[in-house]
């Protein structure tokens, strides 16, 4: 009998093996150190330790003809990512060849990364791969899911009430400031009795004015319009997807 606990220990050991092995910073296209790789890895086993949510970085020089979400989408699949049958889940893809990036997400991933996580995850990522910065794009997005996966954790999901609260903490302070200073003004008119003279008749002598006026007609005029000229951005963001497998995400060119 206890033999046969020890092979069904050695079989389940076996078998999980491969999802904690499996690589979770793929970066095929050389933009990390190993230091910064190791980094990245390192945090992305603490959170996907613990929050039961797998979280995958993969860079690419190239993905031939294949769009950047079918890319993202078969990589998860295909390469066993994802915890749970319903394979919970993030991958971040960046494609230096094209300046494309993805974000994929499955199983519990959908409903945690909503519309607000999701723009604010890609407005804090994609500041980074414009200004060249794989490794703070990558730290970028791993940071923004232990928020997110943090909420939950607490039985709450990330709004745009989280997204801008430090704008709306500003904007209620400027209220309070104005409404302040228009208070105080009416309460200083109340205050002020005397009464201001609008003629200043009172202070001039009579006879020691004298103002001469002169008039001066415009003959004509010469107006010359030039076009302005508008200038593109390079840079654009696609809309939320939702594949035919039920995976939900974002991507676009940075």
């Amino acid at each position: 009998m206890k033999v046969k606990y020890f092979w069904l220990l050695i079989i389940i050991l076996f078998i999980s093996v491969p999802v904690f092995a499996r690589e979770r910073v793929v970066d095929n296209a050389g933009l990390l150190s190993a230091e910064e790789k190791t980094y990245l890895t390192e945090l992305a086993d603490h959170i996907a330790s613990a929050y039961n949510f797998d979280l995958v970085i993969v860079t690419e020089r190239n993905i031939s003809d294949v769009s950047p979400e079918d890319f993202a989408d078969e990589f998860f699949d295909n390469n066993g990512y994802g915890f749970g049958a319903a394979r919970d889940g993030s991958l971040f893809l960046q494609v230096t060849g094209s300046r494309e990036y993805f974000f994929s997400t499955s199983g519990r991933g959908v409903r945690l990364i909503n519309n607000a996580a999701l723009g604010k995850m890609e407005a804090d990522t994609v500041k980074h791969l414009r200004a060249n910065n794989p490794f703070e794009a990558c730290i970028a997005f791993l940071q923004n899911h232990e928020t997110f996966l943090g909420l939950e954790a607490n039985g709450r999901r990330y709004n745009a009430i989280h997204r801008w609260n430090i704008v709306i903490l500003v904007v209620t302070w400027l209220l309070v400031f104005v409404i302040s200073f228009i208070i105080v003004n009416v309460w200083k008119k109340e205050m002020n009795t005397a009464l201001h003279k609008t003629q200043a008749d009172t202070y001039v002598i009579p006879g020691s004015l004298n103002i001469n006026v002169k008039t001066e007609s415009l003959v004509g005029s010469n107006v010359v319009k030039i076009r302005r000229q508008t200038q593109t951005s390079s840079s654009s963001g696609g809309g939320i997807r939702t594949s035919s497998s039920g995976k939900r995400g974002k991507g676009g060119r940075y």
